[in-house]
């Protein structure tokens, strides 16, 4: 059977701050609303010895894929990070979000108010352990990481309207040193439902790019995969994922074969890269089964590749 590093309920709160200036600490969960085409996330992103918070909430449609266009988009880059609460249990965050633990490694109420248009009021319960990034891999060969699926219940309020939520969806958590330049492509792609799900890791040369890390879960059993490749179709001048195939093989060798379509998408800019967010609606044994794509490019390679 597969062995997955094994996490705390101390992990659940900040790690100690070392000397490095770029030693980041980050807390993401997603969110979705399948029927109107909707994804979202809350993602805080701490760096503790530089003293500063950054991240916010944004929420996307079909309607459009620039930040200032999609439906909500607040994404702060240099707060300043006061005292916090001790142990794990609390966290508030100066970007309007508060994670609190109900149950270590496994629930979680999220609250996000930005004072102003949007109030987000999220429950995540798990649907398998944190999994353990293999240490030395890419995309955070130097940091700690882990990723878990989980049903998201609740609600948000946004502009007067109230959108409930009931998905199944992704969060990760990561702490280590995370400089700002070096980016390269990495393909990040999940899928969630309380039958399967999957996360897979590609680096990207082309179309169709080897799966290199991630894992597989059937029922309760989850698995790292072994191997598999990840094949891309994209628009046309825009270089925008349209629609993607996912095959692999875990480590016990029960086969993933999963066809995915884009519903709605991002463009998420970074310091010297973009990370293009894509919804997708994918098909695994015959059922529906959602979750979202994301394709990380430098810069420079991006704006080459569309021309």
């Amino acid at each position: 059977m597969t062995t997955f590093e094994q996490f705390t309920a101390a992990d659940d709160g900040l790690h100690a701050a070392t000397d490095n200036f770029y030693e980041t600490e980050t807390f993401w969960f997603s969110f979705f609303v399948p029927e109107r085409a909707i994804g979202g996330w809350l993602y805080t992103s701490v760096k503790a010895t530089a003293g500063v918070c950054a991240g916010g909430a944004w929420i996307w449609d079909a309607s459009a894929t620039e930040p200032w266009r999609i439906p909500f988009y607040e994404n702060f880059s240099w707060l300043r990070l006061g005292p916090m609460p001790d142990g794990p249990d609390l966290l508030s965050f100066p970007t309007g979000t508060t994670i609190r633990v109900i149950e270590p490694l496994t629930s979680y109420d999220l609250v996000h108010d930005d004072r102003d248009r949007l109030r987000i009021d999220l429950r995540f319960d798990a649907l398998e352990p944190p999994i353990a990034l293999r240490s030395g891999e890419p995309p955070y060969p130097a940091a700690h990481h882990f990723d878990q699926t989980g049903h998201v219940t609740g609600a948000i309020r946004l502009d007067g309207d109230t959108i409930d939520v009931d998905c199944h969806a992704m969060r990760d958590r990561s702490w280590g040193p995370r400089p700002e330049r070096g980016y390269n492509r990495i393909g990040y792609v999940w899928a969630a439902a309380p039958a399967v799900g999957f996360l897979a890791y590609s680096l990207p040369q082309g179309d169709v790019d080897s799966i290199h890390a991630g894992y597989h879960r059937v029922g309760d059993v989850v698995s790292y995969i072994a191997s598999g490749r990840r094949s891309v179709e994209r628009e046309p001048g825009s270089n925008l994922v349209t629609a993607m195939t996912i095959d692999a093989v875990d480590e016990l060798g029960r086969e993933l074969h999963a066809e995915g379509r884009a519903v709605s998408r991002l463009v998420l800019p970074g310091s010297t890269n973009i990370c293009i967010n894509t919804s997708m609606e994918w098909i695994i044994d015959g059922n529906v089964v959602h979750g979202e794509d994301q394709d990380v490019w430098p810069n420079k390679e991006f704006r080459s590749a569309g021309r």
